[in-house]
């Protein structure tokens, strides 16, 4: 079973490069074909994989298997499906091409309740937090007026993006298309001679910074060479690990209010 309800992570990183409706086409689910299935899923599979197909202690998550997914990007019907629940080890499952049919349907339905945002579906809720409380967080806990002010660089910052853009771009501002503020660093190297640009790369043994003039250096991490670097998202990084779900959806309330 876990050599092949197996979980999809790596992969998705090369999708980003293509928009998500080029990558899987909209799937359309037979609803009647899908309530018949969960009957059969309830009768054969819920036990070990969970009544909403996420999973249990006994069995894998099937809205993440790799063959499920690939059954339904390629609208394949349970055509892959039938063989495996035939030969996995603990599952000995004869089912007719209606039932598989009935059975894909099921788990497609399962899959799109869980892709809330995915590429066939609109976020939800995003707006269900208490922008009183969202305001409190940005002005205390979370030290947000250090940086940024509702009547200054904030100021109609609502009706510049969609909820869903906006809540990106405050929890994740470094990331994505149009990011004007990069990493910089300052290399000096044990001449005396600095070096400053935005970095392009860096670990524990170099260091790339690309200057104003568009040149990229690199630089050997030595004993002497010094480095400097500054991040402009530093303060967003450290409350990564400190947000809560009330705090995120609290303070996108707030932020929305601010058009």
């Amino acid at each position: 079973m876990k050599q092949v309800f197996s979980i999809v992570a790596g992969a998705c990183l090369c999708w980003l490069a293509t928009p998500a409706h080029a990558q899987f086409p909209l799937s359309t689910v037979d609803q009647a074909a899908a309530d018949r299935g969960a009957k059969l899923y309830s009768t054969n599979c819920a036990r070990c994989h969970g009544d909403d197909a996420r999973g249990t202690p006994n069995g894998p998550d099937m809205t993440r298997s790799e063959a499920v997914l690939h059954d339904r990007r390629e609208s394949l019907h349970g055509k892959e499906l039938g063989p495996l629940l035939y030969t996995l080890p603990g599952h000995s499952y004869h089912f007719s091409d209606a039932q598989l049919n009935d059975l894909s349907n099921f788990l497609d339905f399962q899959i799109g309740k869980v892709l809330r945002s995915g590429y066939n579906d609109q976020p939800q809720d995003l707006l269900s937090g208490n922008a009183k409380a969202g305001e409190a967080y940005f002005n205390g806990a979370g030290t947000c007026t250090q940086c940024h002010s509702p009547t200054g660089n904030l100021k109609g910052v609502a009706s510049k993006y969609t909820v869903a853009a906006l809540q990106q771009k405050w929890i994740f501002p470094g990331v994505g298309f149009g990011v004007k503020l990069r990493r910089q660093a300052s290399v000096t190297t044990p001449g005396g001679q600095t070096y400053a640009g935005d970095v392009v790369r860096i670990d524990d043994f170099n260091v790339t910074v690309r200057g104003k003039d568009g040149v990229s250096r690199t630089f050997s991490r030595t004993p002497g060479t010094k480095v400097a670097v500054t991040d402009p998202f530093a303060g967003h990084n450290a409350l990564l690990r400190k947000y809560t779900d009330a705090d995120i959806h609290n303070v996108t309330a707030y932020l929305e209010t601010l058009k």
